[in-house]
């Protein structure tokens, strides 16, 4: 007969809690388990007791992730559909994204590399926004998923770029920012009518 050990209820919850600081920054593979083990008073054993392995472990990680990525794009979706709300979300999607760099790579790349689902929900408040934008007049009337995906992919590439590419410094990136968020957003208005 197989015994099962016993855990505290709230070891799940710690293991996640502490590997997400972890990986805010870190990469995976730098986040040995029995560190992270230790740091809960717990054993390697525990984490394969509750997750099956270490990619379980971190996929759950990039879930709360997501969920905390996505929570206040969705409140500005579901708000009042302005500009300024649209370039709200752009700004924020920056600015988490800046704060915690290792949870956003790993967002896009977690461990299994297979499930794109819960990926391509993180253009799912802007298609949103889009959406009550066009319905309201604002917004010129094209595919509005498609300028979803082309503003996400946008914003995507501008916060990979100053993550990887331009050094810290090198460039005014909140400038740049601005100007991005000021053309990507331009292109897709209704022209202004002089009367």
């Amino acid at each position: 007969m197989v015994r099962h050990k016993n855990y505290p209820d709230d070891l799940r919850e710690r293991l996640v809690a502490v590997m997400l600081q972890h990986l805010r920054t870190q990469d995976p593979d730098d986040v040995p388990l029995r560190d992270l083990a230790a740091e809960c008073d717990t054993s390697t054993n525990a984490v394969y007791s509750i997750f099956g392995s270490k990619d379980a472990l971190i996929d759950e990680v990039a879930r709360v992730a997501r969920e905390d990525f996505l929570r206040p794009q969705f409140e500005l979706a579901d708000g009042e559909p302005t500009i300024e709300a649209l370039q709200a979300s752009g700004a924020l999607y920056r600015a988490w994204s800046r704060a915690n760099p290792g949870l956003y790579r790993l967002m896009f790349v977690g461990p299994s590399g297979s499930d794109y689902a819960p990926r391509a929900a993180m253009v799912e408040p802007i298609r949103r926004m889009l959406h009550r934008l066009q319905d309201a007049g604002v917004l010129a009337p094209h595919d509005a998923d498609t300028m979803a995906l082309s503003l996400w992919a946008t914003t995507h590439g501008f916060v990979m770029l100053e993550m990887d590419v331009w050094p810290e410094g090198s460039i005014d990136t909140d400038v740049l920012f601005e100007a991005h968020l000021s053309n990507s957003v331009g292109r897709i208005l209704l022209p202004v009518e002089v009367g």
